[in-house]
């Protein structure tokens, strides 16, 4: 798989071009280029607060700043979530369901996220991967 050097955005086979930058295709990024430190930063991505820390770092290779941009991504809809959860609150049963699913939901959004940064894969996540709050 070729990413953009730009944005991390996955490009596919001829592309002259990035479809989300716009960037010119030259040599393309391979995510099996990834060093150590880019596991780290990777995997850092999916903890939550932790993911500005991989977002804000200056030079970033393409795979941890698209992995960083989902990162940041799933952290403002926990936000987003934990909010609705606050919202029905006064309801007693309601509050017990939605918090539970919120906290496994965001749980399995990241245990995924991990797998794919370990796997060296730049894979959108399953459900919300085309939800773009903060774009690369």
């Amino acid at each position: 798989m070729a990413y953009c050097a730009k944005c991390g955005s996955q490009l596919n086979e001829g592309d002259k071009a990035c479809g989300n930058c716009g960037e010119p295709v030259g040599a393309p990024v391979h995510a099996a280029d990834t060093s150590s430190n880019d596991m780290w930063m990777g995997i850092l991505a999916y903890l939550g607060i932790l993911s500005l820390i991989p977002y804000l770092v200056k030079d970033q290779t393409p795979f941890v700043r698209a992995h960083a941009v989902r990162g940041i991504n799933l952290f403002i809809l926990e936000i987003i979530a934990w909010v609705a959860v606050g919202v029905f609150s006064w309801v007693p049963v309601l509050d017990g369901i939605l918090s539970t699913l919120a906290g496994l939901a965001g749980f399995v959004f990241s245990l995924i996220g991990i797998i794919n940064v370990a796997n060296k894969e730049d894979k959108d996540l399953p459900f919300i991967g085309n939800i773009r709050l903060i774009k690369g």
